[in-house]
C-alpha cells in the first residue's frame, strides 16, 4: 500500500500543473511601474523664477523627464511666451496658476481678500494662453492654495479643466501628501511643497534631500507624489539649490529606467488614474469586453496598461478595431497589452 502511494505522488509531481485560469488586471501605473510622481514649478513669468528655464528644464530635459509649469499668465512677456512654445514642444506641460497671481483668503487668518475674480484669474488665464500658445491648459493651482468653495466650483466646472491642486479653505491638514492609487480625486490633489528648513512640508532636510524623499514616499506606498516647488538656484520664493535638484533628477531618472516609477504631468495622470477606475475591462472568453459609457471613462480616457493570464490555447494575438495591438510576452507568462477604453472590444487569438 506505501508503494502505491509513494508511486502516485511521483506520478503527480511528474504532471504538468495546470494553467491558471484566464484573468485580466489593469495595471495601477503605466508599463508595471510601482509609483507616479509629478515635478511642478510655479510662478512661471513671475517671482524671479527664472532658473526654471535657466536650469530646471536643461536638467530634466537631459534625462528625459518632463515637468509641468504653472503660469501666472499675465505677467508672462514675449521672451517668455517664446521659452514656453519650446517648453511645449520638448514635453513640458503648462498649468493655469491664474492670470495675476492675486490671492483670495490670506494665509494666516483665511479671511476673504477684496479683488479676486473668478473670470479675470481662471477663465481670462486659459484664454490668454490659447491666443499666445495655441494651448489648452487642464489643470488649476491657486495662489498659495487657498480658494473658497465657489472658486473651485468654478474652476471646476470649465469644460477643458481636467484636475484641481488641493486648496484649502480652512486649515485642516487634508491638502497635503500622498494620492493612494485607487482614491484620486481629480479635483482635489494632494501634494506636498519644498521648503528649505522644511517648516511646512512633510520632509525634514535632517532625512536627506526633501525632495527625493517625497518621490520615495510614493514608491514606498504605490501612490501618486506631487512635488510643488517655485525656481532653481534663482530669486524665486524658497528656490531649490541646483545641486539638490540634479540629484533629485538623478534618482527620478534611474527609478525611470528600472521601471519603478512614472514621472508625468498631472494631466496625464489624472487621466490614467480615472480611466482605470471608470472604464470597465471584463474578460470574457476570447474578448475583453470594454464599457466605456461612462461620462468620466469618455472625458478622461487614454491607454490603460492591461495584464493577461492566458488560456492555454490562446496565440498571444490581439486586436481592437481590426488594428493589432503590439503585446509583450513577460516573464510570469502573462501578456502585457496597452487598450484605449474608447476603441471598443479588443478580440484576442
Amino acid at each position: 500500500m506505501m508503494f502505491h502511494r509513494l508511486i502516485t505522488c511521483f506520478l503527480l509531481f511528474l504532471s504538468p500543473l495546470p494553467l491558471l485560469a484566464a484573468n485580466l488586471q489593469v495595471q495601477p501605473w503605466p508599463a508595471g511601474a510601482k509609483a507616479a510622481h509629478t515635478i511642478a514649478h510655479d510662478d512661471v513669468c513671475g517671482g524671479n523664477t527664472g532658473g526654471i528655464f535657466q536650469h530646471a528644464l536643461p536638467v530634466l530635459q537631459a534625462r528625459g523627464l518632463h515637468a509641468s509649469l504653472g503660469l501666472i499668465a499675465g505677467l508672462c512677456n514675449e521672451p517668455q511666451w517664446q521659452q514656453l512654445k519650446q517648453a511645449l514642444q520638448a514635453g513640458h506641460e503648462l498649468f493655469n496658476h491664474t492670470t495675476s497671481h492675486v490671492g483670495m483668503l490670506e494665509p494666516g487668518s483665511l479671511a476673504p481678500i477684496a479683488g479676486w475674480d473668478n473670470l479675470k484669474e481662471i477663465a481670462q488665464a486659459q484664454r490668454l494662453v490659447q491666443a499666445k500658445l495655441g494651448y489648452t491648459m487642464q489643470f488649476v493651482a491657486f495662489p498659495s492654495d487657498l480658494a473658497t468653495p465657489e472658486a473651485k466650483a468654478f474652476a471646476a466646472a470649465q469644460p477643458e479643466i481636467l484636475g484641481l491642486r488641493a486648496a484649502k479653505h480652512l486649515y485642516d491638514g487634508s491638502n497635503a501628501g500622498l494620492n493612494a492609487v485607487d482614491e484620486i480625486d481629480p479635483l482635489f490633489v494632494k501634494w506636498d511643497m519644498y521648503w528649505r528648513d522644511g517648516k511646512w512640508s512633510r520632509y525634514k532636510p535632517a532625512n536627506g534631500n526633501m525632495l527625493i524623499q517625497h518621490a520615495q514616499a510614493a514608491l514606498e506606498s504605490g501612490s501618486w507624489s506631487y512635488r510643488t516647488m517655485h525656481g532653481v538656484a534663482d530669486g524665486s520664493f524658497e528656490s531649490v539649490p541646483l545641486a539638490q535638484y540634479t540629484e533629485y533628477a538623478d534618482f527620478l531618472a534611474a527609478k525611470v529606467k528600472a521601471g519603478e516609477l512614472w514621472v508625468a504631468p498631472p494631466t496625464a495622470v489624472l487621466r490614467y488614474a480615472i480611466s482605470r477606475q471608470q472604464c470597465d475591462l471584463q474578460l470574457q472568453g476570447k474578448q475583453i469586453k470594454v464599457d466605456a459609457s461612462g461620462p468620466d471613462c469618455q472625458r478622461y480616457h487614454t491607454a490603460l496598461t492591461v495584464d493577461l493570464t492566458p488560456d492555454a490555447d490562446w496565440q498571444g494575438q490581439f486586436s481592437q478595431q481590426g488594428q493589432a495591438l503590439a503585446s509583450q510576452k513577460l516573464a510570469n507568462g502573462q501578456y502585457r497589452i496597452l487598450l484605449d477604453p474608447t476603441k471598443g472590444d479588443v478580440r484576442i487569438q
